[in-house]
C-alpha cells in the first residue's frame, strides 16, 4: 500500500477552522493531476481526509480531480480521524489547534492558554511548527506521539487495504514535518500546501520519501 500524505491547500485563515483561497484549491487540484499522470493504468487510488475544513476540501478537489482520469479505479473519500493535526488539550479533551484559538483571549492564565499564545506566537514569527517540534510542551500533542500516531494508522491502512493501492490522505504540515524528521534524522522544514510525504509501510519498516530522498527506517515498538 502507498500512502500519499498531502498538506491541505492554503487556508483562508488560522484564526478558526477555516477552508481553502482560491490559490489554495489551485494547488489541490495541481496535486491531484501530478498524482494522477504518476500512476500507472488501472490502480486503485482512494481519498481521505484529516477532520479539519481545510483538510476535507483538499480531499474533495483531489478526489474530484482523480475522478477525471477515467483510466483509474478511484475508490471512496472518506474522513480519516487517524491522520488529525497535532492536539491540543483544553479541560480534558483534545482539539486541533485553530478549533480553540478563539476561546484564547478569555481563558486568562490557564496552562493550555499560555502555551497556546507561545505557539501562536511563533505562528506570527513564521514557524509555529518548529516552536512545536523543538519545544517541550505540556498541553501540546507532542511529535513523537503524532509520529507514533502516523505510523499506527498506516500500518492499519496497509492491513486492510490491498497491496498496490494508494491512499492519498489530505492532512497538516507539523505532522507531515514531524514524520519526515523521525525518518531523516533531523528537521528538513516545513511542506509546501498541497505538497506530499510518500509512506510505503511494509512489516515493522516503512519507507518514507519526500523531495526526491528516501529514508528506510524500521517502526519502533510500542513502549
Amino acid at each position: 500500500m502507498i500512502l500519499h500524505l498531502v498538506r491541505h491547500g492554503e487556508t483562508a485563515s488560522y484564526e478558526s477552522d477555516a477552508g481553502l483561497t482560491e490559490r489554495g484549491i489551485e494547488q489541490a487540484r495541481a496535486r491531484g493531476e501530478s498524482l494522477a499522470a504518476e500512476l500507472p493504468d488501472g490502480a486503485a487510488v482512494s481519498v481521505a481526509y484529516a477532520p479539519t475544513a481545510r483538510a476535507q476540501q483538499t480531499a474533495d478537489v483531489l478526489h474530484s480531480t482523480l475522478a477525471t482520469a477515467p483510466r483509474l479505479r478511484l475508490g471512496g473519500n472518506d474522513v480519516a480521524p487517524e491522520f488529525r493535526n497535532l492536539q491540543l488539550r483544553v479541560d480534558g479533551q483534545d482539539y486541533e489547534p485553530t478549533q480553540v484559538r478563539e476561546l484564547i483571549p478569555t481563558a486568562g492564565g490557564a496552562g493550555w492558554a499560555e502555551e497556546a499564545r507561545k505557539f501562536w506566537q511563533a505562528h506570527e514569527d513564521g514557524d509555529a511548527m518548529g516552536f512545536w517540534l523543538q519545544t517541550p510542551l505540556i498541553w501540546h500533542e507532542s511529535p513523537d506521539a503524532v509520529v507514533r500516531r502516523f505510523l499506527d494508522a498506516a500500518a492499519a491502512a496497509a492491513d486492510r487495504v490491498p497491496a498496490d493501492e494508494h491512499l492519498a490522505v489530505a492532512t497538516h504540515s507539523g505532522c507531515m514535518r514531524a514524520v519526515v524528521a523521525w525518518a531523516a534524522g533531523r528537521d528538513l522544514g516545513e511542506p509546501d500546501n498541497a505538497e506530499e510525504v510518500v509512506l510505503v509501510p511494509t512489516g515493522g519498516s516503512v519507507a518514507v520519501t519526500y523531495r526526491g530522498e528516501t529514508w528506510h527506517r524500521a517502526v519502533p515498538e510500542h513502549a
